[in-house]
């Protein structure tokens, strides 16, 4: 009994390890980089005037407005402007007292009624020799001096219901301007207004993103002059931690990033998930290069150059060279065989020759790339 109990004893404070075997399978080298995605336009709605602003339905909660979803031409905000406000009305409300004024006859109708009237009269009387022709003369020169004036008035009223058209044009325009809507189908993926507030011409008010998404990756400068477009990339999304995304380099940034010195690298991603977010980020491998059936260990349980072996229980130290590596695996040259279980966690509490226990870890399947 006594002897059970020691042996129990002894099994339960031998320290667990985690561990993964050795396979063979096809490594890849590979030029590690992030990735971001990214909405595809990004549209900064500016006012367009000075004035108060007064937030639309769309956006009414505020800052609890981001992320939804508008549709094109909705009203996001109006801003006040009394002065804009009061030329429109007094523009229209000038052009309605013309067109009233346009319904009543010119000034000039009725003296050429009078005029044309009395050259019928004179025609008649002149035929009769009871006036002097010169009379009958006259009276035409007048209905025609009559007529005359009557079509400048008429133009002068077009040319002033014209000017007054226009000005209400303009103002309805300007009135339009205090409108601000949606620029494109999309989110709103900020706001800086605050309903109420003085906003000046120019100010940022809204942003608003595409629906539509793509995947921006960063590489360092020593790196990127493998990389070329068509190449196929394997990326791991924080979002998606159980999941690996086959993509493909679309092209090339030519200019590095001034403060990073990091090239930017766009990716055509394969099968994106529904709910892939712009902001969402994660790494990548671009691959370069592979070899088939070749000795694949974990990359996280080579430190350097040494790798942790587990056999019958017991662990040893062994150096390995290393071939092609990326974040999941790494290509085993000398060092192991096909079917040992090496530690992939904790390594620095370990000892050579330590019994342990083992615990072999969950392999998430890598797909591959296509």
């Amino acid at each position: 009994m006594g002897a059970l109990v020691f042996g129990a004893i002894y099994y339960f404070t031998v320290p667990v390890v985690e561990v993964d075997r050795v396979v063979r399978g096809t490594a890849i080298s590979a030029v590690y980089g992030t990735v971001r995605i990214e909405p595809v336009f990004v549209v900064h709605v500016r006012a367009q005037n000075n004035g108060f602003i007064r937030l639309g339905d769309a956006v009414a909660s505020g800052r609890g407005a981001v992320g939804r979803t508008l549709g094109k031409d909705e009203l996001l905000a109006t801003i006040a402007d009394e002065t804009t406000a009061r030329q429109l009305k007094q523009a229209q409300s000038d052009l309605q007292a013309t067109e009233e004024q346009a319904r009543l006859e010119l000034p000039s109708s009725e003296p050429l009624k009078v005029a044309e009237a009395n050259v019928q009269r004179l025609e008649k009387l002149t035929s009769l020799s009871n006036v002097p022709a010169v009379e009958y003369e006259k009276a035409k020169s007048e209905a025609k001096r009559l007529r005359d004036l009557l079509q400048t008035e008429r133009i002068e009223r077009e040319r002033n219901l014209d000017s007054l058209r226009e000005a209400v044009g303009k103002a309805e325009a300007l009135t339009k301007r205090l409108e601000i809507r949606a620029p494109m189908d999309g989110i709103l993926s900020d706001i800086k207004a605050i309903d109420g507030e003085f906003v000046s011409d120019g100010a940022q008010l809204f942003t608003v993103s595409s629906r539509r998404n793509y995947v921006r990756g960063e590489v360092n400068e020593e790196d990127i002059g493998e990389v070329k477009a068509g190449m196929k990339a394997i990326l791991q999304m924080y979002a998606y931690r159980t999941r690996q995304f086959n993509a493909s380099v679309t092209s090339i940034v030519p200019a590095a990033d001034p403060d990073t010195q990091r090239y930017t690298v766009l990716l055509d991603l394969q099968n994106p998930p529904e709910n892939l977010l712009a902001g969402m980020t994660g790494e990548m491998n671009i691959i370069t290069g592979r070899h088939e059936n070749a000795l694949l260990a974990p990359s996280r349980a080579i430190l350097v150059d040494q790798v942790w072996r587990v056999k019958l229980g017991v662990i040893d130290k062994r150096t390995v060279k290393v071939g092609y590596r990326t974040l999941e695996f790494s290509e085993i040259l000398d060092g192991l065989k096909d079917g040992d279980r090496v530690v992939v966690s904790e390594q620095d509490k370990l000892k050579p020759g330590q019994f342990v226990r083992q615990r072999s870890v969950k392999r998430v399947p890598a797909e591959k790339p296509r």
